[in-house]
C-alpha cells in the first residue's frame, strides 16, 4: 500500500520540477530589463540635460571683466568657458554626446565658434571697439540650450543594460534555488505524512476491532432499555391526554381573559372620548360666559361641572350666574364658608332646590364663579374650596 502511494508521489514531484519557473516570471525577465534600461535612459537624460543646463548657464559669462574691458569676443569667451567646462569630463568619455547652443535673440550664434568675420578679427586690436560689440552682444540676451544624448552603443549605455540583465538573472537564479529548495523539503514532508498514516492506519485497524467488540455489548444493552422505554411511553401517553385537558381549560380561561381585555380597552377609548368632548363642551361655555358676562370669572372646575349636568340644571345654573352677573347683591346667599386658612370666604347660593353655586368677590369687586354641584358633590366642592 505504501508502494502505491509513494509512486504518484515521485511522479508528482517530477511534474512540479518542470513548472520550477513559472511561465509568467520568464516573460518578465525578458521583458522587463530593456524596459527598464530604456525608462533609465531617458530619466538620466533628462537628468544629465538639467544639471548641464545650470553649469553652462552658470559659466558661460564667467569672464565678464575681460568681455566689458574688451580683453575678449564674447564668442571666445563663452568657447573657453564651455570648453573648460567639459574637460575630461566622465559623460563624455563614457559616450554620452552633450550638444550645446548658444545665441542672441535675434538668432547671432555664440556659441558652438562659426565662421569669424575679418572685421571683427581687426576689432581685438582696438579693445574700445570690442568692448562696444561684446556689449551689444550681451544687451541682446543670450538664449542657452543644452541637449544632452546617451548612444546605445556607448560604453554608459551597455553598463546599464547589462547590469539590468545580471540583476535579473541573478534574482531568476536566486528564485530557482529556493523554489527547489521548497520542492525537496516538501517531497520530505510527504514522505513523514506517508510513514504517519501508515502506523495511524495500523491503530485505527486495531481500534476498529475493539469497537466491534464494544458494538456487540451497546446492542445487547440498546434492546434492554427499549423494552424500558416501550413501557414508560404508553405510561406518558396516559400523561399526556390529561396534559391536554387542562391545556384546553387553560385556553378557554385565556380566550375570557381577552374578552374582558377589549372590553376594558372599549371602556378606556369610550372614556377618553367622553372626556374630550366634555372638555370642548367646557370650553365653548368658557368662550360664550366670557362674551355674555362681562363681570363673573369662572373656573375651569365650574365648567366642566356645567357641562357634566343635565340641561335643566345647567338653564339654572347659567340663570343664577347671569343674577350674579347683573347685581351680585341681590341673590340671596345661604351661607358663608370659611376656609381653614382664613384667608379667603365664599358664598354658597342654591339653584333648582338640589344645585349648589360657590363664589367670592375678587380684590377689584368682581364675582368669581369657584364651583358648581349639586348636594351630593357638595364635600368635595367644600374641599376643593377649603385648599384654595
Amino acid at each position: 500500500m505504501a508502494k502505491q502511494q509513494h509512486q504518484p508521489l515521485a511522479g508528482q514531484s517530477d511534474a512540479v520540477r518542470t513548472r520550477i519557473i513559472p511561465f509568467k516570471l520568464l516573460i518578465l525577465c525578458i521583458v522587463l530589463p530593456p524596459m527598464l534600461y530604456l525608462l533609465s535612459l531617458s530619466f538620466l537624460e533628462t537628468y544629465l540635460q538639467q544639471k548641464y543646463d545650470k553649469a553652462v548657464n552658470n559659466v558661460y559669462l564667467s569672464d565678464m571683466n575681460n568681455i566689458l574691458n574688451g580683453l575678449i569676443s564674447v564668442r571666445n569667451s563663452i568657447n573657453a568657458s564651455i570648453l573648460t567646462l567639459f574637460k575630461n569630463n566622465l559623460f563624455l568619455k563614457a559616450g554620452g554626446a552633450i550638444d550645446v547652443r548658444v545665441a542672441t535673440k535675434d538668432g547671432t550664434i555664440l556659441y558652438p565658434a562659426t565662421y569669424q568675420n575679418p572685421a571683427e578679427g581687426n576689432l581685438a586690436a582696438d579693445p574700445v571697439k570690442l568692448a562696444e560689440k561684446n556689449f551689444a552682444l550681451i544687451n541682446q540676451g543670450a538664449e542657452v540650450s543644452v541637449g544632452v544624448k546617451i548612444r546605445h552603443t556607448s560604453f554608459l549605455a551597455i553598463s546599464l543594460l547589462l547590469f539590468y540583465e545580471l540583476l535579473f538573472l541573478g534574482g531568476l537564479y536566486q528564485y530557482y534555488r529556493k523554489v527547489r529548495s521548497n520542492v525537496r523539503r516538501e517531497e520530505h514532508q510527504k514522505i513523514q505524512e506517508l510513514n504517519r498514516l501508515q502506523e495511524l492506519e495500523t491503530r485505527r485497524l486495531a481500534e476498529i476491532s475493539a469497537l466491534s467488540q464494544e458494538k456487540a455489548l451497546l446492542l445487547s444493552d440498546y434492546d434492554a432499555l427499549q423494552s424500558t422505554f416501550e413501557k414508560e411511553k404508553s405510561q406518558l401517553e396516559k400523561t399526556e391526554e390529561d396534559l391536554f385537558i387542562e391545556i384546553e381549560i387553560l385556553e378557554k380561561k385565556l380566550t375570557e381573559i381577552d374578552a374582558l381585555k377589549e372590553k376594558i380597552q372599549e371602556m378606556e377609548t369610550s372614556h377618553q372620548g367622553v372626556a374630550r368632548q366634555k372638555e370642548k363642551a367646557a370650553d365653548r361655555l368658557g368662550k360664550r360666559f366670557k362674551a355674555l358676562y362681562k363681570n363673573i370669572d369662572i373656573t375651569i372646575r365650574a365648567l366642566d361641572s356645567l357641562a357634566d349636568m343635565t340641561d335643566e340644571m345647567s338653564l339654572k345654573a347659567e340663570e343664577l350666574i347671569h343674577q350674579l352677573n347683573s347685581d351680585a347683591a341681590l341673590v340671596p346667599v345661604k351661607r358663608k364658608v370659611f376656609t381653614k386658612k382664613g384667608n379667603a370666604t365664599a358664598f354658597e347660593v342654591t339653584f333648582a332646590y338640589n344645585g349648589r353655586l360657590y363664589f367670592r368677590r375678587s380684590k377689584d369687586n368682581r364675582v368669581e364663579v369657584l364651583t358648581i354641584g349639586t348636594k351630593n358633590t357638595q364635600q368635595k366642592d367644600l374641599t376643593y374650596i377649603d385648599s384654595l
